[in-house]
């Protein structure tokens, strides 16, 4: 048994028109005819069908212009059309079917072959209509999401709380439009800063939660005001260590952010020992120092992420080596990458270390233990 469906027979022959009809009302289909192709183009315009059988050999305007005026109609394209012809011509057929027929069927048109078109077109009429319905559903909830999303963003904003969720040049940025994941990504030279507590997976294991919390809370607070005062951008939390990025996404001059960057680790280096005395002052046994590592190079800057979560952040071989710089250097130190050190050298007194085979790096990669600012360097 078929689907009940609303079908247009286009036909110029009445008795044609009026065979299919009869066959098919039978099956249960709702029929309406039209005897040209204007009337039927006038007709598809201001009601919906699931269905159309089209003539192929008719006067003024044939079964393929109606045809092609059908399928080039956004709105339309979607309806089935099954050809529906006395011309025995496989050219005819390999024509309707270029120009987006769905089906093509010879007259005397039989039923059982009649209602097997029917039933595929309505098939596939309704598995469109069903996937428009979910595209719309999901255009509809993506639409609400967003107009949620933006809502919280403006009352953020309205409480200023958007910049406790992330470094005040990037919300600035995202405010101002100036920062978009649509705008790509950029090359730039930067400098980048990993700072991370010694020991602090041995604390872990010595203190309770809520002074382990309350030791973490405090020494993340001074790292990032630290950075923040600097000019830093901070990128990311990762446990205990602090990733800075200097350079983006304001732009100066290398020198200039290599040397807050050196500025910000020897003043990390200060707070660090201002918060494990006053920690000890508290009757909490943390004995804490920090170990910096910090490189300038070339990155690629941008926002990463999906719909989902996004992230203004940098990537590159220069961000892997600071990383490993400050792996390797020693409690309570700062370790300096080539570049980074090559610009400040003038400013602080440095030690050279043997060079370090790092994972990744072609050739080991020269690093500078940096001891102290030269006299009035630091001021």
């Amino acid at each position: 048994m078929t689907d009940r469906a609303s079908v247009l027979v286009v036909d110029d022959d009445p008795v044609n028109r009026s065979m299919l009809s009869r066959s098919l009302e039978v099956d249960g289909h709702e029929v309406t005819t039209v005897e040209s192709g204007g009337q039927a183009l006038a007709l598809v315009g201001s009601q919906n069908f699931d269905v159309i059988l089209l003539d192929v050999v008719m006067p003024e305007m044939d079964g393929y212009q109606v045809l092609e005026q059908l399928k080039g109609d956004p709105g339309l394209r979607h309806v089935p059309v099954v050809m529906v012809t006395a011309v025995d011509d496989v050219g005819s057929a390999v024509r309707c079917i270029e120009l987006g027929a769905d089906d093509y069927l010879q007259k005397p048109v039989d039923p059982v072959l009649l209602a097997a078109r029917i039933n595929a077109g309505l098939t596939k009429k309704r598995l469109h209509d069903l996937q428009q319905r979910h595209v719309e559903e999901v255009d509809r909830l993506n639409r609400r999401l967003n107009a949620r999303v933006e809502e919280q963003m403006a009352e953020l904003v309205r409480t200023g709380e958007l910049k406790r969720f992330m470094s005040n040049q990037v919300a600035e940025g995202l405010l101002a439009g100036s920062l978009s994941m649509d705008d790509g990504f950029e090359r730039r030279k930067l400098t980048i800063l990993f700072a991370d507590m010694v020991g602090f997976t041995d604390l872990a294991d010595t203190l309770e939660p809520e002074e382990l919390a309350e030791v973490l809370n405090g020494y993340l607070r001074e790292m990032a005001a630290v950075a923040v005062a600097h000019g830093g951008t901070l990128d990311n939390y990762m446990g205990d260590g602090v990733m800075v990025m200097f350079g983006a996404p304001e732009r100066v001059d290398e020198s200039v952010h290599a040397w807050s960057a050196v500025r910000a680790a020897f003043e990390m280096k200060e707070r660090v020992e201002e918060l494990s005395a006053h920690t000890r002052g508290q009757g909490i046994p943390a004995d804490l120092r920090v170990r910096v590592g910090v490189n300038t190079g070339h990155c690629t800057v941008g926002v990463f992420g999906s719909d989902v979560l996004r992230a203004y952040t940098a990537v590159g071989f220069a961000v892997n080596v600071a990383a490993r710089l400050q792996a390797r250097a020693d409690p309570g130190t700062v370790l300096a990458g080539f570049r980074t050190y090559a610009l400040v050298k003038d400013r602080v007194e440095a030690e050279q270390r043997p060079p370090m085979t790092l994972k990744g790096a072609a050739r080991p990669v020269e690093a500078w233990s940096l001891l102290a600012f030269e006299d009035g360097a630091g001021a």
